[in-house]
Formats: C-alpha cells, sequence, structure tokens
C-alpha cells in the first residue's frame, strides 16, 4: 500500500513541481507559483489514493470529503510552510518543493489511511448534519473535547474565504501602510533582536538604543504580551511583512473555529457553518484582517474567555477560576481594551441570577491573580496610553459612543442581520429545552452589552474596530436567529443546507458591499526604497515624511536590512513639529525652506523620504514645507528616484545629499529621544 502511495505521491510531486516551475519561468512569485500548483497535485492525489492505493470501493460520503479537505490542506499548509522555510534561507525552488515534499509524505500516508480512507471509521448517522451533539448534562460547558475534525473543516473553510477576501483587496502583500502597522511589527522585532542580540543585558537599554536608530517603537502605549507573540515568528518566518499578514490572518480567522465548535454542538452542522462564514463576511472582521492590528487577538481572547466565565458559573472551582483570571490577563496584556472582560462578568450573573458566585472565595482569589498580573503594568503605563484618547471623560462622550457603536453595528449587520440577531437572542432565551442554548445565549448577550457599555465609556476612540469582541456572538445570535426561524416553520430536518445558502448569501451583503467600495490597500514601494538606501556605506540618517503610516513602513524595511544597525530614521513630523502621540496640538517648529534645510544639517541627514498621494492622510503643513525646502535653489539635495505607488495615484520620492556629511549623533538623539539627549 505504502508503495502505490509513493507511487501516487510522486506523479502528484512531478504535477506540483512542474506547474510551480513553469509558472516561475512566467515570472510569477515562487511563493505565489507554488499555490496552483499545491491544489492541482491536491485534486490529482485524492482521486488516485482512492481508487489505487486504498481502493476504496465505497460510496463517497459527505463525511470523507470532509475529512479529506482537513487533512489535504492541513498537509498543504505543513508542506508550504517548509517550502517558505527553506526558499527564505535560499535554497533553490525546486529542491525546496523536493524536501517539504518528502517531509509531508510520510505524515499524509498515516493520516489518509486513518483519518479519511478507513474501512473501521465509524459512519455518521444520516441526520448528523442537522442534529446537535449532546452536551455534559453536569456542567453544561459551551466547548468539549470531542469530534473537533468537522469544526477544523469549517475553520479552514471559513479561513479560505477570508484569504479570498484579502487577495482582492491586495492585502497581504502591500508592505505595511496602515498607521499603526509598522509600530506593531517592529514591537515583535525589537523583542526578537533582543533575545537574539542581548538577551542577559538590561532590556530598557537595548529598547533605548533601539528607538533612537528606529522611533516607531511604542511598547508602553499598547502592552508587550502580543509582541512576543510576533517575536516568536520571526525565529520561524522569513524576515518580510508577507509572512506576518499571513499570521495576521490566521488570528482573525481564528474565532470562527470556536464559533464553529459551540454552534454545532449546541445545533448541528449548518448552523456552525452560517456563523462561521456569517463572522468572517461582516465588515468589521474584513476590516481588521486588512493590517496587522491587535483587534484580532484580543476578539479571539474574549471570545475564549467568555466562554471559560461560562464554564466557571456552573461549576465554580479554583481551577476554572483561575483560567479565567489567566486568559483575562493576557487579554489585557495584549490591548488594553481587554479590560472588558473586567465587566462583562457582571453582566452574566444578572443575567443569570447567579448572585450566589460574588460570595465565593475563589472568585476573588482569581480576581486577585489578575490584577496582580496586569495592574503594576496598567498604573505605570496609564499616563502613556491615555495619551491615545482622542476624547475626554464624561456623559457627553457616552452618549456619542452609544449611538455611535450602535449605528455602526447596524451597518456592519444590515437590516435583516439587526432582525436576525434580535431573534436569536430572544429564541436563545426562551428556548428553555435547550439549556445549552439559553447558556449561550446568557453569555452572548452579557459580552456585547459589555462591549458596548466599557467602550462608551472609556473615551478612547469611536472607531467600528473597538465592536470587534461583540461580532463572534452577534454571527452566533445571527446563525441561532435563523435557527429559530426555521424551526417554528418545520423547515429544520428537511433543509438545512438549503436554508445555510440563502442565510450566507443574505447575512454577506453589507461584507460584499465593503469589498466593492473599499480602495484596495496600496503599496508604497518602501522595500524599494529601503534596498537602495542600504547601498549606502556607512551610517546614514533618513528623514521620512509622509502619513504614520509611510513613517512605520519604511521603518520596517530599514529595520530588515539594517544588519548592522548603521541606520538612524528620523519622523519629519518630529523634527519640523510637535504633537501628542495621536497628532493633536499641533505646531510647526520653523516656517521657511531655509530653516527646514539647516535642521536637516543639524541631524546630518543623507537622504530624506517623501510620500505623497490621495490616501496618504493625514496631511501636515510640515510636508508642503519639506518639499519646498527640497526644492529650493539652495538644498544640498538631489532626487535619487521617484517610485510609482502600486494601486494608488500616489509617489514616494527618495532625495540624497550630493555631498555627505559627518553623522551628528547627539542631535538625532535629540530629536528621536530627547529625554535622553544631554543638555
Amino acid at each position: 500500500m505504502f508503495i502505490r502511495f509513493i507511487l501516487v505521491g510522486g506523479i502528484g510531486f512531478c504535477i506540483d513541481a512542474g506547474l510551480t516551475y513553469l509558472l516561475i519561468h512566467l515570472t510569477i512569485k515562487p511563493w505565489l507559483a507554488r499555490v496552483p500548483a499545491i491544489l492541482l497535485a491536491m485534486i490529482f492525489t485524492w482521486l488516485a489514493n482512492r481508487y489505487f492505493t486504498y481502493k476504496v470501493d465505497k460510496a463517497r460520503t459527505v463525511s470523507e470529503a470532509m475529512n479529506y479537505s482537513i487533512v489535504a490542506l492541513m498537509m498543504a499548509i505543513i508542506n508550504y510552510l517548509i517550502y517558505l522555510l527553506l526558499v527564505r534561507f535560499g535554497m533553490w525552488p525546486l529542491a525546496a518543493v523536493t524536501l517539504a515534499t518528502a517531509g509531508q509524505t510520510l505524515i499524509s500516508f498515516h493520516a489518509y489511511r486513518h483519518f479519511v480512507f478507513s474501512v473501521a471509521k465509524i459512519k455518521m448517522t444520516s441526520d448528523y448534519s442537522q442534529q446537535p451533539e449532546s452536551i455534559n448534562p453536569e456542567t453544561n460547558e459551551l466547548i468539549v473535547s470531542k469530534s473537533w475534525y468537522y469544526d477544523v473543516g469549517i475553520f479552514l473553510a471559513a479561513l479560505a474565504v477570508l484569504t479570498g477576501a484579502m487577495i482582492s483587496l491586495n492585502a497581504l502583500n502591500s508592505g505595511l501602510s496602515g498607521s499603526d502597522e509598522g509600530s506593531h511589527f517592529l514591537n515583535g522585532y525589537l523583542i526578537w533582536s533582543y533575545l537574539t542580540e542581548a538577551f542577559g543585558q538590561n532590556p530598557l537599554a537595548y529598547a533605548t538604543d533601539f528607538y533612537i536608530h528606529y522611533p516607531k517603537i511604542s511598547i508602553g502605549h499598547w502592552p508587550p504580551l502580543y509582541y512576543v507573540f510576533l517575536a516568536s515568528f520571526f525565529f520561524l518566518l522569513p524576515h518580510a511583512t508577507f509572512p506576518f499578514m499571513l499570521v495576521n490572518l490566521f488570528v482573525a480567522a481564528l474565532p470562527a473555529l470556536l464559533i464553529a465548535r459551540v454552534v454545532r454542538q449546541a445545533l448541528g452542522l449548518p448552523w456552525a457553518a452560517l456563523a462561521a462564514f456569517t463572522y468572517v463576511l461582516i465588515p468589521i472582521t474584513l476590516n481588521n484582517t486588512v493590517y496587522l492590528m491587535l483587534d484580532q487577538a484580543l476578539t479571539c481572547l474574549c471570545l475564549i474567555a467568555a466562554l471559560q466565565w461560562s464554564a466557571y458559573a456552573k461549576e465554580p472551582t479554583l481551577k476554572r477560576g483561575l483560567a479565567y483570571a489567566a486568559i483575562t490577563a493576557t487579554a489585557i496584556l495584549v490591548k488594553g481594551n481587554g479590560w472588558l472582560l473586567g465587566v462583562f462578568p457582571f453582566f452574566h450573573i444578572a443575567l443569570t441570577g447567579n448572585w450566589r458566585i460574588l460570595f465565593n472565595w475563589r472568585t476573588y482569589v482569581a480576581g486577585t491573580l489578575a490584577l496582580s498580573i496586569v495592574g503594576v503594568w496598567t498604573v505605570v503605563t496609564f499616563k502613556i496610553s491615555s495619551d491615545g484618547f482622542n476624547y475626554a471623560w464624561g456623559l457627553d462622550y457616552f452618549i456619542l459612543a452609544t449611538s455611535t457603536f450602535l449605528l455602526a453595528l447596524y451597518s456592519n449587520l444590515g437590516l435583516v442581520g439587526v432582525i436576525a440577531v434580535c431573534v436569536g437572542i430572544a429564541g436563545s432565551l426562551s428556548v428553555k429545552e435547550r439549556p445549552e442554548l439559553l447558556e449561550m445565549g446568557r453569555t452572548g448577550l452579557a459580552m456585547v452589552l459589555a462591549t458596548l457599555l466599557f467602550h462608551s465609556i472609556v473615551p478612547v476612540d469611536l472607531d467600528q474596530r473597538y465592536m470587534s469582541s461583540a461580532i463572534p456572538f452577534l454571527a452566533i445570535f445571527m446563525a441561532i436567529g435563523v435557527w429559530v426561524c426555521v424551526r417554528r416553520w418545520q423547515m429544520v430536518n428537511s433543509r438545512p443546507w438549503s436554508v445555510l445558502t440563502v442565510a450566507i448569501a443574505i447575512f454577506s451583503i453589507p461584507g460584499l458591499l465593503f469589498l466593492e467600495s473599499r480602495p484596495d490597500r496600496f503599496d508604497l514601494r518602501m522595500d524599494l526604497v529601503a534596498a537602495q538606501l542600504n547601498k549606502q556605506s556607512g551610517s546614514r540618517v533618513v528623514v521620512i515624511d509622509g502619513s504614520p503610516g509611510a513613517e512605520g513602513a519604511l521603518t520596517a524595511e530599514v529595520v530588515l536590512r539594517d544588519l548592522g544597525r548603521k541606520s538612524y530614521v528620523v519622523r519629519s513630523s518630529q523634527l519640523l513639529a510637535k504633537s501628542d502621540f495621536m497628532g493633536n496640538r499641533y505646531t510647526l517648529r520653523v516656517n521657511t525652506p531655509e530653516a527646514v534645510l539647516s535642521l536637516l544639517d543639524d541631524i546630518s541627514s543623507s537622504a530624506v523620504v517623501v510620500a505623497e498621494g490621495p490616501f496618504i492622510k493625514p496631511h501636515f503643513a510640515h510636508s508642503d514645507l519639506i518639499l519646498s525646502a527640497l526644492k529650493h535653489p539652495s538644498s544640498p539635495y538631489q532626487l535619487k528616484q521617484t517610485y510609482l505607488h502600486h494601486q494608488h495615484n500616489g509617489k514616494t520620492h527618495l532625495y540624497m545629499r550630493k555631498t555627505p556629511i559627518p553623522l551628528q549623533l547627539e542631535a538625532v538623539k535629540r530629536v528621536n529621544f530627547p529625554e535622553k539627549a544631554p543638555g
């Protein structure tokens, strides 16, 4: 059997490698050429293994198709990651395909034999896809430990949908042009760099020196834990922005796995698929995935925490209480918005009437643990993080925020979606014969209310992404709403998949409109700029002008190429103007082109990079001033190169100093880190 498997695999390898080579020969990038090659080889090997290797004579079933899809996708991911890693370290693409395929073959033979084509595998009952699994009657937990295969299958399908949406927006390979993306990427790189270069030394001193070189580090404004997570991938993945956008994509899709798990056990497979697909097609989810941000991880942690609290409320053991405390502390140390998990239990208690849990000593032990982990960090960094608040505390903000966030939820769900949510909430709270559904409704409603209340009180901003932690449960309520309707119409056992198809089509309308109306993500071509700058010998001071996203994009690309730490990036917004973290209280330091040139001389700037275009926002007065200075007759700079943006009617200009001047490091420190500069 293994010989037949190797033979089939060999032919599949020829298809894979041959198509990869052909597409690379047609100038398609190696990472992209591999995708259609894997898909075609996968289809061939499935048919060949079914009828030749394992000689399956029973009829094809939904169960077999689902299992094969899960195993094949998992094997493809393993194969692709090995391939990416080997190519990153300079291996010839065909050799990388060979080694990746060899490693995958040993795993996949047993996986296909035992999980896909095994005759001993228990068949699904004819109505399995319509009937929910039983819930532990003692604890009524929303998560149990069996049958993850179907949940993983739904998750992978939802991940594929989300991937397609991101490809349509050109979101995976356009660099880091979002306002905070560069900072998030650099924070992770800083931790990796410290661990590999200076572990055991003073981390604060190392971070200070790093910041002087690359002033987009922002640990303190944001907590550090997610950056530790990102840092781990610098040990595993190529040092480029694209692999980290793939990590971001995977994290953004993770809630779909838990959504599928929860809903399948309460209602069945079709409704699990409906909730998961609805989640990834809601505009907030789509918009969050476009950028490398913290909200995706926070959403996943809030969902896990809610389910853990539900388990603790039903059976308040110390282990479960400590688990909730640990998850809550993790969420807070990923992003400060995680403090909403301190509000969530009170809503859950009010909805369940389980007031006795407030008198349980385990609750206070868990709370004390969480506060001991996050309290010091929150107190020390509150002044820094609160500088990012765009509004003032008070009733006016509460009224404005509540109405704004409710309208945001309406625009994301659509009229039909809002109706489905209302029906789902009412249905889950009133179906007494299904205690697991009742608990799901209470838990979900508590999270939605906690999210809305917390962000209506804390005056950070009115961005709709702050509703992200409510979105998984809103998607669940939408699926429950459809289930309630078809159950009432007695269609649930006859046409659930037909209903699923129609419901997904309707619920996806806001998301599809979002994809249609949102401009594609554009590439500032900072990778090309950084490559050109890296050709300079010796130390260099590079001034970057543009949006915060442009600053972060260039800084990230410079870091990835600056192996000897010879570059110093200076932001024109710091050199030529003064403002707070969010760009408020903005004033110019200088007002003439001559004064700008003098400041550029003071910091010994060897190059100036200017990004301009209709979507380079916000636009400040110093940007016009520095362009005037660079074009001034007395300017010591000349235009070296202009790079046209991809998917954007804009340009990035690279100006180089005609005659180099000595590095003035203390002047650079006064701009990048004035607290550490002498005098």
